[in-house]
């Protein structure tokens, strides 16, 4: 048993082994020297059939390389290759349609071709990461302000009270559904995604943490306003949290700049209480990291079975996630922050991984 397995692997290994050039002309040699066509199959562990194929190829075009392979030529040249990919790169949000009409010899080859160029390149169309748009005047600030805290250590950091706020979809709607059919199913009933007008309504809560601690969660009823965020946020929830440290170890605290965190009545308010606030540039989520903490209570309030079926199931589950999430995860956040300015200030303000 054990000699005919033997035999069959060596016999498939000969016939999936191909010659280089030099081992045919080594053959053509040994042949045209005295040896039979299966000697020198033998030699080479080939089948002696390649053998023979070999020899009638040579004496039919005394040359011992591939015939040309059947089927039609590349439509393309490598110089129209390395056009293609380079336009891509020029032009990366452009559609592969879009790519081939601004090639001068776009007009013999195909949409398909043009993707197929791009994938031998490593390129492939995939959803672009959102992120604020950023002006050459949000860069500065941006560098200018990781500049500025690219000294402090974690232990300046876990004093930061980290807020925002942030709003739910009862019914959201990302672009990212899809759906398994056949051709021509898509008008059934159970292959349609139902829509509801601005996503069957929400809840907009506000939320702050920092390294040792995580406050309660503040669900917002209507429009934030100055007097609203002073009235129902600070002044219940941040203040007296604020005053129970000692003046010496006093919490610094963070907001952005949206307009209700900077109204004048908020500002007085903050400076009456002796509240330290830490500068903000505009445009900068990445480096608030409660922006990850509204991610991981959204994706889990997507994952959930059932789902919510209406505002008030969809507050109780964004407060329960609130509650359960961990500490331990939050202080990995805070911890995240020396990396994040120097990841900020290392890229000039420009867009970071966070």
């Amino acid at each position: 048993m054990c000699r005919v397995l033997s035999f069959i692997f060596y016999w498939f290994g000969m016939v999936r082994r191909k010659l280089t050039i030099p081992e045919r002309w080594q053959a053509v040699g040994m042949h045209n020297g005295g040896f039979s066509h299966r000697r020198v199959a033998d030699h080479f562990r080939v089948n002696h059939s390649i053998i023979v194929r070999l020899m009638q190829r040579f004496r039919q075009t005394g040359n011992v390389t591939d015939r040309p392979r059947a089927g039609r030529p590349r439509k393309t040249t490598p110089r129209e290759d390395r056009l293609i990919s380079r336009r891509a790169r020029q032009r990366p949000f452009s559609t592969a349609g879009a790519l081939r009409g601004n090639l001068a010899f776009g007009g013999h080859i195909s949409t398909r071709t043009v993707i197929r160029r791009l994938h031998h390149q490593g390129m492939r169309a995939r959803r672009p990461i959102k992120r604020p748009q950023l002006t050459l005047r949000h860069r500065h600030a941006r560098f200018d302000w990781s500049h500025d805290h690219l000294g402090w250590t974690i232990r300046t950091w876990r004093r930061v009270h980290w807020s925002d706020e942030s709003r739910f979809l009862l019914r959201p709607t990302d672009g990212r559904a899809r759906v398994w059919r056949q051709r021509n199913t898509s008008f059934q009933d159970n292959h349609i995604l139902g829509t509801t007008a601005f996503g069957g309504g929400g809840v907009t809560v506000w939320g702050c943490f920092s390294f040792d601690c995580k406050l309660d969660l503040y669900v917002l009823d209507g429009n934030l306003t100055g007097q609203k965020y002073r009235d129902n946020v600070l002044a219940p929830r941040v203040v007296p949290h604020f005053d129970n440290h000692a003046l010496a170890d006093r919490p610094m605290f963070m907001d952005d700049n949206a307009r209700p965190h900077r109204a004048r009545i908020v500002q007085h308010f903050l400076q009456q209480e002796a509240v330290q606030t830490i500068p903000w540039p505009a445009m900068s989520p990445d480096m608030n990291p409660i922006e990850h903490v509204w991610d991981f209570i959204g994706r889990k309030i997507n994952q959930r079975n059932p789902k919510c079926q209406n505002i008030d199931e969809l507050r109780t589950a964004i407060l329960q996630e609130w509650q359960q999430f961990p500490q331990e995860r939050l202080r990995r956040l805070v911890r995240s922050m020396t990396r994040r300015v120097t990841e900020l200030h290392n890229k000039r303000g420009g867009y970071t991984r966070y």
